[in-house]
């Protein structure tokens, strides 16, 4: 009883605590003098990688024209694109594991590409997004500032797709842990 307790904490936290940390990390590898914190701070600008609505080109001429005035703040943004063409196989390793564990304990009871094709299209969404994003501040970056709409309006569809198939994943985690649980419930308790 306490283990399969623990056990589905571990599931429900595995995720959670390799997304975060991985997100902790990657901040203080590419900014370690959080000058994107700071830009955002005082310009209250919101990143773009969280954007569930996504993004307009207005919007990243803003966010990215305010790390521009921040010496060192658009390279620090550029460097945390880099490391996040890493990240979304760290965080999808983690939600991997959570899925197939819960999916492993509940006797597998369908095949696991259902639990693991809204993953693999989060992290492909991300991968696309990053690299859009990564042309795009390289170009922007440069004297002239441009920017291609086309590529920005892929990159922000890209985002709001990772983000609610981000969304999508933990629900599924949670939904199998929870019917680990109730499964696996001795029943005399649960008179």
């Amino acid at each position: 009883m306490g283990i399969l307790i623990i056990k589905a904490i571990g599931l429900l936290l595995l995720p959670l605590v390799v997304f975060l940390g991985g997100g902790y990390l990657m901040q203080k590898l590419s900014d370690p003098g959080q000058l994107r914190d700071k830009v955002q701070k005082e310009k209250d600008l919101k990143g773009l990688g969280l954007r569930l609505e996504g993004y307009k080109l207005e919007a990243i001429k803003e966010y990215w024209g305010a790390l521009k005035l921040e010496h060192g703040a658009l390279d620090a943004e550029r460097r945390m694109l880099e490391i996040d063409l890493v990240f979304p196989f760290v965080y999808g390793a983690g939600f991997a594991v959570a899925l197939l564990l819960a999916w492993a304990a509940l006797g597998r009871p369908f095949h696991p590409v259902w639990i693991v094709t809204p993953l693999f299209v989060e992290v492909v969404a991300d991968w696309i997004e990053n690299l859009i994003q990564l042309r795009q501040v390289r170009l922007f970056s440069g004297s002239e500032g441009i920017l291609q709409p086309g590529w920005i309006q892929i990159a922000s569809v890209a985002t709001s797709v990772k983000v609610a198939l981000f969304c999508v994943s933990y629900i599924l985690v949670v939904g199998m842990v929870v019917w680990m649980i109730y499964r696996n419930w001795p029943r005399s308790l649960a008179r």
